[in-house]
């Protein structure tokens, strides 16, 4: 697992930011690029970055930008061993794992490098569970850590960076910590869905939603929904 040591200066510089840029897009070109973000105008600002295009320039490298994780596999090619997938952890419906997770599972999967809002190491050991190739703290990004991470990725060599790092190797009692399928419906729950729009949302019974649920608040001691919602903050579980 790769860590990188190429870091920011404390106040970075016009001329070591263009050098990042330079860097960032020579290690892309071998390349085709997925963005998965929620922010349509900063998707198509990084991909003009870590491209080298101008804003609104297509370019044969970027294959989309989506909004929504159910939208992805659809942008992805059946053959996609050359694609690298930039995605944040939470796009608009929802956590972005449980589907690139599917795509990873593909006979032919693409490499994916994953933006945590704010890491836990529960949703850690699930992304790695699920295979994702590099993961980065969202913290991170506009600091050097893309370009380490996608240097890495590009050599075949696994990536977290230092937060993820750090984080991983946090020890206390696991007992009582959330599942990754756990946060995922903590997440829900903090936008304010009943048990039965998250039943709809993960296509599961609205009984087992409801079970989960009762599981989550009784993990995280809290009384009701929207205690548990500000435990998930408190705790790192929600960004």
């Amino acid at each position: 697992m790769e860590q990188g040591q190429d870091h920011a200066p404390t106040q970075p510089d016009p001329l070591w930011l263009q050098e990042q840029k330079r860097r960032l897009s020579d290690e892309l070109r071998p390349w085709r690029l997925l963005l998965c973000t929620t922010d349509r105008t900063y998707g198509l600002l990084m991909a003009a970055h870590m491209l080298d295009t101008p804003a609104g320039q297509p370019s044969q490298q970027l294959l989309g930008l989506c909004h929504r994780a159910a939208s992805v596999p659809a942008l992805l090619p059946e053959i996609a061993t050359d694609v690298l997938v930039l995605s944040q952890e939470f796009l608009q419906d929802g956590p972005a794992l449980p589907v690139l997770g599917q795509l990873l599972q593909r006979p032919s999967p693409p490499t994916v490098l994953l933006s945590l809002a704010n890491p836990h190491r529960v949703v850690i050991r699930a992304a790695l569970a699920a295979g994702v190739q590099g993961l980065i703290s969202q913290e991170n990004v506009g600091r050097g850590v893309v370009l380490q991470a996608v240097t890495s990725l590009g050599r075949g060599q696994a990536f977290l960076d230092a937060r993820c790092q750090a984080v991983l190797a946090e020890t206390g009692p696991a007992s009582l910590e959330l599942t990754a399928r756990e946060v995922e419906i903590l997440a829900l729950v903090a936008e304010g869905c009943t048990n039965r729009a998250i039943a709809e949302r993960l296509q599961i019974a609205e009984v087992t939603a409801r079970d989960h649920v009762q599981r989550i608040l009784s993990k995280l001691q809290v009384p009701d929904r929207t205690a548990a919602a500000v435990a998930g903050l408190r705790l790192g579980y929600l960004p």
